[in-house]
């Protein structure tokens, strides 16, 4: 029998976990929080409950899981709204979609979400809350800490640690054994071919540090 899930966040991201959720057989979406009642998830029928506050309450009725349903370039926001919601008292099972190609070695935490197409290969650590968007490639030995976010179509070599907070655009590449430092964003396409310091920003080929 499925086990009841809440999902945090109602935009388009919420979708594709919603998706992932349903995919798995394993849980039924009881409904969804989110500041704004007319949300992305209404046309799928998932009910709107109330905002983020409703949740202590919604834990009282035996409601012990969630999934982060919110994204967006700000790690920080989504890691400060799953360790509060954790702190209340809800777990995260670790969400991953049935066509990610996972190494049985790869480490996985709570709340990470894998979703369609991904590769994870032996030996990678992937933190709590992390995402892996569609098609995103993680090699050997790869270190993504807690609530990075790494882009649909992104490419970490061999090697590479991504800190806390760090975000990976959309077809970014990092050659092998790099290290992307805490709340640092590296841009859509970029390649990055030396260690990126922790809350810059960079973009291009090879990557540069954006003024």
């Amino acid at each position: 029998m499925p086990l009841p899930i809440v999902l945090i966040g109602a935009g388009g991201h919420a979708k594709v976990v919603a998706d992932i959720i349903k995919k798995t057989g394993a849980y039924e979406i009881i409904g969804c929080t989110d500041p704004r009642k007319d949300n992305a998830l209404i046309s799928w029928g998932i009910k709107y409950l109330g905002t983020d506050e409703i949740l202590p309450e919604l834990l009282q009725t035996g409601v012990t899981r969630a999934a982060m349903g919110m994204a967006g370039f700000n790690n920080n926001i989504r890691r400060r709204l799953f360790e509060k919601v954790q702190e209340w008292g809800f777990d995260f099972p670790v969400l991953r979609h049935s066509a990610a190609n996972i190494a049985p070695e790869v480490r996985l935490s709570e709340a990470a979400i894998i979703m369609a197409a991904a590769v994870i290969n032996p030996d990678a650590t992937i933190g709590k809350n992390v995402i892996i968007n569609t098609g995103a490639i993680i090699e050997h030995d790869c270190i993504i800490g807690h609530s990075a976010q790494i882009g649909p179509g992104a490419i970490l070599c061999g090697g590479v640690t991504i800190e806390r907070g760090a975000f990976i655009g959309a077809g970014a590449c990092i050659i092998q054994g790099k290290k992307i430092g805490q709340d640092a964003i590296i841009g859509s396409g970029a390649v990055v071919i030396k260690d990126v310091p922790a809350g810059v920003t960079v973009v291009g080929n090879p990557a540069k540090i954006k003024p």
